[in-house]
């Protein structure tokens, strides 16, 4: 089936990136969540209860923390780029909603099928209500659909259909600046609405089941730590977006040869740890 006519056209010139290379320290930081994850699952299936007092258990608990935001930040980051490098293959903008709603849908989807899973799997132990429980897949996949809604009401304006060369790359770099800001501002604004809407302002007037999405409170009187929900859980991801649209910045390509990036990574598994170590109970 032929494609349609591209919305939005953005020539490749020596002011936009032609080519996109795989970014190493991007696939060491998704490698370094899932070992995170799989010893944090895994490791004290093996220990019985004297070992896990020892200050080794500890930290690699509190390593653990780090799995959840460290996927949930690339999923932005991924995001950015994906979009980002189908726009510069001038796909329309409609397909590229689209196909981000269609995997955010998807990725929700398979969290949904894991929970069926588990309870099938642990039946007639598990609880029905287990059916509901926010986990980190659900998260993923609604942070992606927020992101999309977002980058379409925030894409490059309709008027560079009728522009181009210099006028277009302008607008186009105008627009990601605009984004990534906006993002971070969501990133904030979700960060500073996480304590009310976990004490003093609950929707306690929803179904627990779409209460927990809110604040993972689950079944509980109070919401869990140890659930996902959207306040706070999808800041990392607009975080992320952020992040993916900045390495797109003219500041960002001159300086892609240095090793500032770890430094980014060290700052987000920093302010994750202290986060955790805030809410925790």
């Amino acid at each position: 089936m032929r494609a349609a006519t591209p919305a939005v056209s953005v020539p490749l010139n020596n002011e936009e990136p032609a080519s996109f290379k795989r970014l190493a320290y991007i696939d060491w930081m998704r490698g370094l969540a899932c070992v995170l994850m799989i010893q944090a699952h895994c490791y004290d299936s093996w220990l019985n209860a004297d070992a896990r007092k020892t200050a080794l258990y500890r930290w690699s608990q509190e390593l653990s923390t780090l799995a959840a935001p460290i996927f949930i930040f690339l999923a932005g980051v991924s995001f950015a780029l994906v979009t980002e490098r189908l726009r510069l293959k001038n796909t329309p903008e409609g397909q590229i909603f689209k196909t981000a709603i269609f995997r955010g849908a998807q990725i929700f989807g398979f969290g949904l099928l894991l929970r069926v899973q588990e309870f099938v799997l642990g039946y007639p132990k598990s609880p029905w209500t287990d059916l509901f429980r926010v986990d980190v897949l659900n998260i993923l996949g609604i942070s992606i659909l927020l992101m999309a809604v977002f980058w379409r009401v925030t894409a490059a304006p309709r008027s560079l259909e009728s522009s181009a060369g210099h006028e277009a790359t302008h607008e186009v770099k105008n627009s990601r600046a605009r984004t990534t800001t906006l993002s971070l501002c969501i990133a904030a604004i979700i960060a500073l609405a996480t304590p009310p809407l976990w004490t003093t302002h609950r929707p306690r007037f929803l179904p627990w089941m779409l209460e927990s999405y809110i604040n993972g409170v689950h079944i509980f009187n109070v919401p869990q730590t140890w659930l996902f929900a959207v306040f706070p859980w999808c800041g990392f991801a607009f975080v992320g977006l952020a992040f993916g649209l900045f390495l797109f910045s003219d500041f960002a390509q001159k300086k892609k040869h240095r090793r500032w990036p770890p430094s980014a990574q060290s700052a987000l598994w920093l302010v994750s740890w202290v986060w955790r170590s805030t809410i925790r109970p």
